[in-house]
Parts: structure tokens; sequence; C-alpha cells
């Protein structure tokens, strides 16, 4: 095992780094490489849980290649000299600071993937946090976009802003083709590529390569992508949320997991149940019409039952919205409330044994 701050070969990891970054051999990159296998096993513990091995072997060395890229010499030169640090050690806290950030989002989205599981939207198969009408406009986004484009005989990566360097696996055949869009790039490894930034738009400064239209843009964005035919900005078919929830009346919406000793919240559990067997779709209630009072005859009683027992208005409001299925989330939204706060009146209103008396009967 090399010293820290070291490399085998006895230079300075900072100073392997710029070496690597002013000439891209791939002799000065090996020694980078080497040195942070050291470390691997002490980041793969605290991961364990969330990734298996070769995951994490490939996401580390995405981010080793990613801090390399972005390392600032001058900069960490500077904040060496503030914070008196020593300036052997600038690349290392600099990837340190990277590794650090990624392992925070990688424990938060597994949190977040625990607390709120994603559900499968029957019209395109993707799995997301909750099916809206927004997901069922089914844009693309970035993430979308394909990875590789072919332009003038030759094969391309596609990148959404541009740079100095566009990257090329050579030319264009049919197996190849057929392959890198299989994902299968190791045979062709050999073939790839940096050459000069290649497009340009019409007041001569770089843009780049739409892959589905072959335009040159200043930038591939959402706005781009939305303005794009639909066979190109959508993966699959529009849908209102009117047409979802007739041809899907069954599709779990959101899903969040609970305890076996969950107890459902009483005031959500009796005045939804008050509306729930005789409401239609076509009796749902906006916040006007809960706040004027000119309601059916299903709510009639339930919103004259609150309005005798809760003297407040606040807690009027969110409890008719209850009763009219709205969720805490959209109670939060409607009444530009915090969550938190719609919750914390709704415990509290527990405390009405009157009005828990009244439900009941």
């Amino acid at each position: 095992m090399s010293k820290v701050n070291y490399c085998l070969n006895g230079r300075p990891v900072t100073e392997q780094v710029v070496l690597y970054r002013d000439g891209r051999k791939s002799e000065d990159f090996l020694p980078i490489l080497f040195y942070y296998e050291n470390y691997k096993d002490v980041w793969f513990k605290q991961l364990s849980d969330y990734m298996d091995r070769m995951t994490f072997e490939s996401e580390f060395d995405f981010k080793l290649v990613h801090a390399i890229n972005t390392f600032n010499p001058e900069h960490a030169e500077k904040n060496a000299i503030v914070k008196s640090l020593s300036r052997l050690g600038n690349f290392n806290r600099w990837f340190y600071k990277i590794l650090t950030n990624w392992k925070s989002n990688v424990k938060t989205s597994s949190f977040r993937m625990k607390k709120r599981p994603p559900v499968t939207c029957p019209v395109c198969g993707r799995k997301v946090g909750r099916i809206d009408e927004n997901h069922l406009q089914h844009w693309k986004s970035k993430s979308d976009l394909p990875r590789f484009m072919f332009w003038k005989g030759m094969i391309y990566e596609v990148m959404t802003k541009p740079a100095v360097y566009a990257v090329t696996w050579g030319d264009r055949t049919a197996a190849k083709w057929r392959d890198l869009k299989e994902g299968k790039t190791k045979e062709y490894s050999d073939q790839k590529r940096r050459v000069r930034w290649p497009w340009r738009i019409s007041d001569g400064s770089r843009g780049v390569l739409c892959p589905f239209t072959k335009r040159v843009v200043p930038e591939i964005n959402e706005e781009h992508i939305r303005s794009l035919a639909d066979k190109h900005s959508r993966y699959a078919e529009p849908l209102r949320w009117e047409e979802f929830i007739v041809l899907h009346p069954t599709a779990l919406i959101q899903a969040e997991p609970y305890s076996l000793d969950y107890v459902v919240n009483d005031e959500e559990f009796f005045l939804g149940s008050m509306v729930a067997n005789a409401k239609s779709e076509d009796d749902a209630l906006d916040y006007d019409e809960i706040k004027s009072g000119k309601v059916n005859q299903r709510y009639e009683y339930t919103f004259k039952t609150v309005d005798q027992c809760i003297s407040d208005g606040v807690d009027r409001d969110i409890l008719k919205m209850i009763a009219s299925g709205y969720e805490i989330d959209d109670i939060a939204e409607t009444l530009k409330m915090e969550k938190k706060h719609v919750r914390r009146r709704v415990r509290a209103i527990r405390d009405c044994k009157e009005l828990e008396q009244l439900l009941r009967e």
C-alpha cells in the first residue's frame, strides 16, 4: 500500500492528477487508479447495504474520473493556504468531498424509496413515485436521450451542452451501431477518440447536435425536447387524468408502507367513511365549493357536524377537505400551509370527543 497522498511511483497524487490532466496518457492515469484501489474497501463497507460490489466499483471509478475532470488546482491551492492545510492533500480533499456527497445521496435516495416505494404506471410501465397529471404527459427528459448518434458516417456520443471536445467511436457500421445501442462497448473501446468540437450554430459559436433532428442547437434541455414531435419528445402516449381513471380504475397511484400496528387517523377514517360509499367521481368538491357551503346532501350532515363542534375556521376547512377526499399533501398545497402544520392540527382535533361521538352515530 502506498503512503498517504503519494502514488506508488513516488509522485504526490495531486501532482499526478495534474500530469494526467495535461497529457491524458493512460500510463499517467494508472498510478491514480492504483492509489485509490486501497480505499475502496473502506467506502464499500459504508455503502454495502445499498448496492452490490460490482455497482459500487463502477460508480466509484466514475466518481474518480469526474473528480479528476473537475479538479481546480489553483482554487485548491488558495484554499489550502487560507486554511493552513497541506498542499499534498489538495486532490484527496476534493475527491473526499465528492464521495461524501455521493454517499449522502445514495442513503437519502434509499430512505425515500423505503418511505414512498415507486408504483408502476399501467400506461408506460415505468416505476414512478406518484402517478399524476404531469407524469401522464410522458415527457422525455435528458436522461432519456440515446447515448450514441451518428453524423457524417461517424458515431458520436450525445452531449447536451457544447464542450471543447466531442467523443467519437469511429466509422459507423451496422454491427457496431447495433452493439453500441445494446451497451456492448468494450469490444470497440480501442476506437474511442476525442476530437475537436465539430458543431457550430449560425453565429459561429459552439452548438450541440440534436440526435433526433440532426440540427445544431445551442443546448439540449427540457424545453428543446418538448418542442420536438411526439415520437421524439414522449416515451408513451399522453393521457388526460379523466381518461386514466376510466381506463385504469384499480391502478395504484401512490404507495406508502405502514407497520402492522399502524392506526388509521380517526378523523380521516370517520369523515372519509361517511361519504366514501355514496361518493361518485362527479361529486368531487373543489375548495371554493367547500368554502361556500354549497354542497349536495351527501356532504351536508358531515359539514354541519363539523361546523357545530369545531370553532376554528382553518380546522373546519381541513376536516371538510378530508371528508371530500383530499390528501394531506393536497390540503397543505391548497391552504398554503406546511404539511407538518396540517398534521398537527388534525392530531389536535382528535381530542374533540363530541365530534367523534357524532360521527360514529
